[in-house]
């Protein structure tokens, strides 16, 4: 199953604008424009940190730190043109991982992200 553009930019943007709101919890998230996007962050999170599984498919803490470390490093300024792959060489460096792996990492993150959204639109 493959990620379309859109919703992979959506996802990323998703993040980001969670970050620069302070990372609020579900309850402090106001209805309105992007609330349920915002809600599918949270959702994301309270996955990952709250994961009993720490199987080789399942690497929570490693997605987290990924997506923490490549999508909500400095989010109030904007992405200049190829940040992201230096984020996620820098990311890998320090997990000692492989860029690919990095990039599914944050894949991972992106699908559980539309699927929580996809949910709670419903």
């Amino acid at each position: 199953m493959s990620e379309s553009k859109r919703d992979r930019d959506r996802a990323t943007e998703a993040f980001r604008r969670w970050a620069r709101a302070g990372c609020p919890g579900p309850d402090q998230i106001r209805d309105g424009k992007g609330a349920e996007d915002l809600r599918a962050c949270v959702a994301v999170f309270a996955v990952l940190g709250h994961s009993q599984q720490r199987r080789a498919n399942f690497p929570a803490y490693e997605i987290e730190c990924a997506v923490r470390d490549v999508y909500m490093a400095e989010p109030m300024r904007k992405l200049r043109w190829s940040e992201l792959s230096g984020r996620v060489r820098r990311v890998a460096f320090c997990l000692c991982a492989d860029e690919r792996t990095v990039y599914r990492w944050l894949s991972m993150a992106r699908r559980m992200w539309v699927d929580f959204r996809d949910k709670t639109c419903q």
